[in-house]
């Protein structure tokens, strides 16, 4: 027969109390916070899970931000290719041009090469905004403003990022930086200066990465993988139709092909009706010919830079969807039900009411006890 003492009645007593305590205060802190756990220990497996989706919504979080900040460029940039397609090009440039062109209107020619070249510079002006400090169409380099307008005697012409992309007779000049330095090709031959037109060339063919949360990824040589990121540079450049000179010697760019018809204009003998130096009416008509095709050209960008748009808009609403799936996710990891929790809560106070009442008849009585 085994014997019971008083102490190991208190002692399993004690042990049960403590227990109905800690389910107590288990179950009102549950309530009161709103979580399944409150420490990796309480519930490793969980907690883990729910680490995981926490650097998921960050991620996501930061791609959406990204997102929403090149869908700002991108809308902005395509507002001032529909304005300067719309009122610009049209207005300042075809317009004028066409009137120019009609014999009747050779006693303004002058006037219209005069409106033809604010419209350049308008474009110019245009091609300078700026989005959230940082300027739209200057490809990678976005603290400093891509355009300028540079005279040279009686010529004018457009340069990006310093350097003339139309003037025929600097292109193959060595390019040289704002510290006078040139950018080699080979960096261990001093002579391997690249030309401006290759700088040109290079500053066209360059990237600015955004993760947008397409599987952002880096080869073994630290190079973006191009189809993980969304590329958010815009090539001024490659906007206005390019840089050089084609076949005949006429700029490929719509603002500089503006210039060069304001410069005719602009220098025909409005008494005695005479075309100047600048050149004639058939090198206006060829000019404008050309013209038509770099507005086409513009058109081209300005319905690329809305697909763009679009995909990034397309993008954003996916980035929400996730955004919202892995908060749901993670409520029901952390997250406890109110119901069950109210439940518990009121199991834990049933226990511990128990458990104290059990004590006043498990508990021996004491002298003092006894007699009062």
């Amino acid at each position: 027969m085994m014997r019971i003492t008083t102490n190991s009645t208190l002692y399993t007593y004690q042990k049960n109390l403590m227990k109905s305590t800690n389910q107590l205060y288990s179950a009102m802190r549950s309530l009161m916070t709103g979580r399944n756990f409150d420490s990796y220990s309480a519930d490793p497996a969980a907690a883990t899970r729910a680490f995981n989706i926490h650097s998921s919504l960050n991620a996501t979080n930061a791609q959406y931000s990204n997102n929403k900040t090149v869908l700002g460029k991108f809308s902005t940039a395509w507002d001032i290719a529909d304005d300067m397609i719309d009122k610009l090009v049209s207005d300042l440039a075809q317009t004028p041009i066409l009137k120019g062109l009609n014999d009747t209107n050779l006693s303004t020619l002058n006037t219209m090469g005069d409106i033809i070249y604010s419209g350049a510079e308008s474009m110019i002006q245009s091609l300078n905004s700026q989005y959230g400090g940082n300027f739209l169409f200057n490809g990678a380099d976005t603290k400093n403003a891509p355009f300028a307008l540079e005279k040279d005697g009686d010529k004018t012409y457009v340069t990006y990022r310093g350097v003339r992309i139309d003037d025929p007779d600097t292109l193959d000049d060595v390019y040289l930086d704002e510290n006078n330095q040139p950018i080699l090709k080979d960096p261990s031959d001093p002579n391997s200066g690249m030309t401006n037109e290759e700088v040109l060339e290079m500053w066209s063919n360059e990237h600015l990465y955004v993760d947008i949360g397409i599987g952002f990824e880096v080869d073994k040589n630290n190079n973006v993988v191009d189809s993980t990121a969304f590329d958010s540079a815009i090539s001024g450049v490659d906007f206005i139709g390019g840089y050089g000179v084609d076949e005949d010697g006429d700029p490929k760019n719509i603002i500089s092909i503006m210039l060069r018809v304001s410069e005719i204009f602009k220098d025909f003998d409005e008494e005695k009706m005479e075309w100047g130096d600048a050149g004639n009416r058939e090198d206006a008509e060829r000019l404008m010919s050309k013209f038509t095709k770099a507005q086409d050209a513009l058109s081209k960008q300005h319905t690329q830079l809305d697909t763009q748009a679009k995909y990034l808009q397309t993008n954003q609403s996916q980035l929400e969807s996730t955004f919202d799936s892995l908060n749901t996710e993670l409520e029901g990891i952390e997250r406890v039900d109110q119901v069950d929790a109210i439940l518990a809560l009121s199991w834990a106070q049933t226990s511990y009411n128990a458990a104290i009442q059990v004590g006043s008849n498990v508990i021996p009585q004491s002298l003092m006890d006894y007699l009062n």
